[in-house]
């Protein structure tokens, strides 16, 4: 190093830290963004050139926050002399002018010039540099590590995709040959809020309500171009030019079906002209379960999810509700409209959450609320979801002795049991405060007593005689229906057998019965245990629980039946009370017998002649009409299922015109097929029998036996 050029020398190595550091954030920012869009393309479709403003990004805001832009000469002084021992922490003497040093300052400053000339500064940066790059590499290998992952697990899903759409862009329509090219735009309607798109084909697959604009240009003009829709309808083309080579035609179109186009008397092939349907919105409730109650001691709300999808999108939804208070003839019902707090913009799919207030809504205990939701989607139809019950139990109804001093198979004794055990609980918490703990805890434990002599007196209904036996036969699993046991006597017999040496089947009781049964037991069972350990507050529930179950088995609840209403016509003022009867007529009874064209006559006897003759067989003129009937039957079925039936169809007629079976084999298969379809559908639909009417004695006796009734 010259003397003198110090300060040169540590300015040339702060622009070489500055630019180690670019680098090395460089490096480290590309890896995590190659991370960061590798993972994220697996939830959702992004584009690899991303990672290029996101490493951009992430390395201004490192630069920022490391602080490299504001290195000065001192920070490279205090590194040298970090680094390099032999300087003697006298580095910073470079950066000062030389005229300010003393005798001493300027001999050191030579020996430490001395001493940098000797060694190698820029191992000081490439240590970070190098971290940097094996950084930037395993981010890189990783990367495409997470890339490999996606494209094997999508790989099937994705070939098939292709695929498909490979087959049908490989198979163009046929087009007739004066017809140079074709431009046809779909606009699907406002409610599907999808863009226009325009293809080059005749076949057609849109959605309902769209509107079709054919743009034909010819190799020479034409007088006329037509369309014909379904065999029935006729449409002509407008020429746009007075050359006669430009025709376009505008439709709306609302139903499937197919199409030929005239070209001057010449017709084209058949043509799929496919509608997609917009189907109504998919409610599907979560929570709660359609039937719900909520017992004593538990909150009076119900939380509600609800899921909704729609094809195009959902602008609105909501709760219908209806309260239904009071019994007998005195039952009222009050419906409200409950909101959503979310807002619809439109979307497609909607997770909903709504805490129902129960309370709120003014309900008290033995009321019940019945909902529903419904929604609209994006074209206005309107969707529900079947009707769903809440229920708050009545303590005092469980109380009352109402529907206990009538009927046949009752059991006032047990039912006065659990009533008595939730009042004693009940005097027990009010008395808690004036008796000792030694009494408290005495009387639950005898609380719990009375409770487990009733638990056992109802686990005799199901065979428990006595408390090693509760909980009964544990029925079998499904795993061990083996394939082989069908059809076994001895396995069929066990489902309906009356079996002494089993507790829960040595009973009549049906199966239902014996589950409520279990619960209500279960139920005693965990208030014998709350009281046990001296809690008869934690007990109440499952006593009032218990109550209310074994009211069940007695007496059903009341049923909610949506109000119907019958409209009547409109009566006119000017007509009524007119005493006009010159608009009513006698009825007479017309007896028609019209005979129905067989339509499996005509389809079999098409199957028979396809299967009959070989390829290049010359028809006759009977085949030919019965294979027109053929026809007719399958271009009815092609309008309404053009992608089942058309192509089917193509074959048939083509067959009719040449006037021979000349077909590939896999056509014959196709149609061959479609005609067995519609055999098989018809010969399931039943059909009345057309048969004359009968001169026979017994049908005229009959018959004027019934004239003189």
């Amino acid at each position: 190093m010259e003397e003198g050029k110090g300060h040169i020398y540590l300015r040339k190595l702060q622009r070489q830290w500055l630019s180690y550091a670019l680098v090395s954030n460089l490096f480290i920012a590309l890896a995590i963004s190659a991370l960061f869009i590798s993972a994220l393309s697996r939830f959702t479709d992004l584009s690899f050139w991303l990672i290029l403003p996101l490493t951009l990004v992430i390395t201004s805001g490192m630069i920022i926050w490391s602080g490299v832009l504001k290195t000065r000469e001192k920070d490279v002084t205090r590194l040298l002399n970090q680094s390099y021992p032999v300087l003697e922490e006298s580095a910073e003497l470079l950066a000062r002018p030389a005229e300010s040093l003393n005798l001493l300052e300027r001999l050191q400053v030579q020996k430490i010039e001395k001493e940098l000339a000797t060694v190698s500064t820029s191992r000081i940066f490439r240590k970070g540099f190098r971290t940097a790059a094996i950084i930037l590499i395993t981010g890189l290998i990783l990367a495409f590590g997470i890339g490999q992952i996606e494209f094997l697990s999508q790989k099937v899903e994705k070939t098939g995709r292709n695929a498909i759409k490979r087959t049908q862009d490989t198979i163009p329509d046929k087009i007739l040959p004066g017809i140079r090219s074709l431009a046809l735009k779909i606009s699907p309607p406002a409610y599907t809020r999808r863009p226009a798109r325009n293809q080059s084909q005749f076949s057609v697959s849109a959605e309902e309500g769209s509107v079709l604009n054919w743009l034909i240009r010819t190799n020479q003009a034409v007088k006329n171009i037509k369309l014909i829709f379904n065999d029935k309808e006729v449409i002509p083309f407008k020429p746009t030019n007075t050359e006669g080579t430009r025709w376009a035609l505008t439709r709306t179109i609302s139903k499937s079906g197919f199409y030929q186009v005239d070209l001057e008397g010449t017709l084209s092939d058949l043509y799929k002209l496919e509608i997609i349907k917009d189907q109504p919105a998919l409610i599907r409730i979560v929570t709660p379960a359609q039937y719900s109650s909520i017992d004593f001691g538990e909150a009076q709300r119900t939380a509600l999810q609800v899921l909704i999808n729609d094809d195009y999108g959902i602008n609105d939804a909501f709760i219908s509700a209806t309260i239904s208070s009071g019994q007998g003839e005195g039952v009222k019902f009050k419906e409200q409209k409950l909101i959503f707090q979310q807002k619809f913009s439109g979307a497609v799919s909607y997770k909903l959450n709504k805490i129902i207030d129960l309370k709120g809504l003014g309900m008290v205990p033995g009321d019940e609320l019945y909902f529903y939701i419904q929604a609209r989607d994006s074209r206005l139809q309107e969707s529900r979801s079947d009707i769903y019950i809440v229920t708050i139990q009545d303590t005092a109804q469980l109380m009352s002795m109402e529907g206990m001093l009538g009927g046949v198979n009752l059991v006032p004794e047990y039912f006065r049991s659990q009533r008595q055990i939730i009042i004693d609980s009940e005097r027990l918490l009010k008395e808690r405060s004036t008796i000792s703990v030694q009494e408290f805890n005495s009387r639950s434990n005898e609380i719990a007593t009375d409770q487990k002599l009733l638990r056992l007196r109802y686990g005799k209904f199901l065979g428990e005689e006595d408390e090693s036996e509760i909980g009964g036969h544990q029925e079998e699993e499904e795993g061990h229906n083996e394939p082989g046991d069908f059809g076994n006597a001895e396995k069929l017999l066990d489902a309906v057998a009356h079996k002494h040496d089993q507790a829960e089947d040595a009973t009549y009781f049906e199966p239902e019965l014996k589950a409520q049964l279990k619960a209500t037991l279960a139920e005693m069972w965990k208030s014998e245990l709350q009281l046990r350990l001296y809690k008869p507050a934690e007990a109440l529930p499952f006593e009032y629980k218990a109550l209310r179950l074994l009211k069940d088995l007695q007496q059903k609840s009341r049923v909610y039946v949506a109000k119907t209403s019958f409209k009547p016509p409109i009566i006119r003022a000017d007509k009524r009370l007119s005493g006009e009867l010159d608009k009513i007529i006698q009825p007479q009874a017309v007896r028609s017998f019209d005979l129905k064209e067989d339509v499996q006559s005509s389809l079999r006897l098409t199957a028979g002649i396809l299967a009959g003759n070989k390829q290049g067989t010359k028809l006759n003129a009977n085949q030919i009409l019965t294979l027109n009937d053929a026809s007719r039957i399958i271009a009815a079925r092609a309008a309404a299922q053009p992608g089942i039936y058309l192509n089917s169809l193509g074959t048939l007629r083509n067959i009719i015109r040449s006037g021979s079976i000349r077909t590939s084999h896999a056509n014959k298969r196709d149609l061959e097929a479609a005609l067995q379809r519609i055999i098989s559908q018809e010969s399931r639909t039943p059909q009345s029998r057309n048969r004359a009417p009968s001169n026979d004695l017994a049908s005229q006796y009959f018959n004027n036996l019934r004239k003189d009734r």
